[in-house]
């Protein structure tokens, strides 16, 4: 048989007839139509499944199948993924969010948890990266099963907000100012954010087990954290037998409560023909105070920062002027990072005795957040005594 005749024949099985009408069988006494018997029609079926060149080619020309729905993905507990799947929102005003980062769901929970950890990030407004750099940490000092890691998510407004979620100025969110106006209404302080999330691990019914709150942050999160513990509001109307600490690593610059600085001859006094009348303003120093901070006196400001737990965890090698502070106000603090925190240590030794700050190098290590925390010093400075 020629391959044209057989692929004709291919052709007769699907289409009633080979071309020459040969093949086709009619009913005695019909009308000249073609049928076939019932008996050959399931042959037929099959034989036009089975060839590939029925026709030339086959056309579906129903409706797709309906595809089932796709389930969520199931957020693992604790969850110490990166990505989405580990992210909540918050609440931190009438209508208000915070996205946040979080190993334990901080809306439902948890009665193992005896350490809340949050970690606030740098410039880069990388919450992810600085809660992979918690889990880290927590898993390096032998902390990770009694321990919540969340990372907040300061946004402005390039990183695309929801209508319902808090943005601020690149500046202002460092420095504990309010939501932008065009956002959600109230607006909020970023420090103000930061409390709502203290005050989520200090409910007794979702986090019966808690002893402590570590607050870190590094670089810009380091500018946070010393401003937050020294105006911080949660840690006042804290649960008795939940002690707090604050951990500012490697920050650009940092909170003076007073206007002395350091001289060429290692005193502090106020300096003068500096040329920056600013130089104390806020959140350098106490002048001109934001509301969030303006909220509080000066004198009850130092109270609480001389008062409170508060690591200076500075790297050694932090001594480059990458995204470094050099306006008039920051270079008074000092060169760089590394000896602008061992300069307020001094300060805090000199005028304010009695005070709480405790020094902590790590040696060999810049700015890195991550090579920061999980150094033995970083560990001890986060989970030690």
């Amino acid at each position: 048989m020629s391959a044209q005749v057989g692929a004709e024949r291919n052709r007769a099985g699907c289409a009633g007839w080979d071309g020459s009408g040969s093949s086709r069988r009619r009913w005695p006494g019909g009308d000249g139509r073609a049928f076939f018997p019932l008996s050959v029609l399931p042959f037929v079926f099959l034989l036009c499944v089975a060839l590939i060149d029925c026709g030339g080619t086959t056309t579906s020309t129903g409706p797709p199948e309906p595809q089932p729905p796709t389930e969520p993905p199931v957020r693992p507990v604790p969850c110490n993924l990166a990505g989405d799947i580990c992210e909540e929102r918050v609440v931190i005003g009438s209508g208000v969010h915070l996205r946040v980062f979080s190993t334990h769901a901080l809306t439902v929970g948890d009665p193992a948890i005896e350490r809340g950890m949050i970690v606030v990030h740098g410039n880069n407004r990388d919450p992810d990266n600085y809660f992979v750099s918690g889990i880290t940490a927590a898993t390096n000092g032998g902390a990770s099963g009694t321990t919540a890691v969340v990372a907040p998510y300061f946004q402005t407004v390039d990183d695309g907000p929801a209508s319902d979620e808090a943005y601020w100025s690149s500046p202002g969110w460092k420095r504990g100012n309010l939501s932008r106006p065009e956002g959600p209404s109230p607006r909020v302080s970023s420090y103000a954010a930061l409390d709502s999330i203290v005050n989520l691990f200090l409910n007794v019914a979702r986090f019966p087990a808690l002893r402590e709150i570590v607050v870190t942050g590094h670089s810009a999160g380091g500018q946070v954290l010393h401003r937050y513990a020294a105006t911080g509001r949660a840690e006042e109307s804290a649960r008795e037998g939940v002690a707090f600490r604050y951990v500012a690593a490697n920050p650009s610059t940092w909170l003076y409560l007073g206007p002395e600085r350091e001289n060429a001859s290692g005193d502090f006094t106020v300096p003068g023909g500096v040329g920056c009348d600013d130089y104390n303003e806020w959140h350098y120093g106490l002048d001109d105070r934001n509301s969030y901070a303006n909220a509080l006196e000066a004198d009850t400001i130092g109270a609480l920062l001389t008062r409170r737990d508060v690591r200076i965890l500075i790297g050694d090698a932090d001594t480059l002027s990458a995204s470094l502070d050099v306006s008039c106000g920051a270079n008074l603090q000092g060169a760089n990072r590394f000896l602008r925190g061992r300069t307020l240590v001094r300060y805090m030794d000199a005028l304010h005795s009695g005070h709480r700050h405790v020094e902590m190098i790590v040696p060999g290590v810049g700015h890195s957040n991550r090579s920061m925390w999980t150094s033995p010093v970083g560990l001890r400075s986060l989970f030690g005594s």
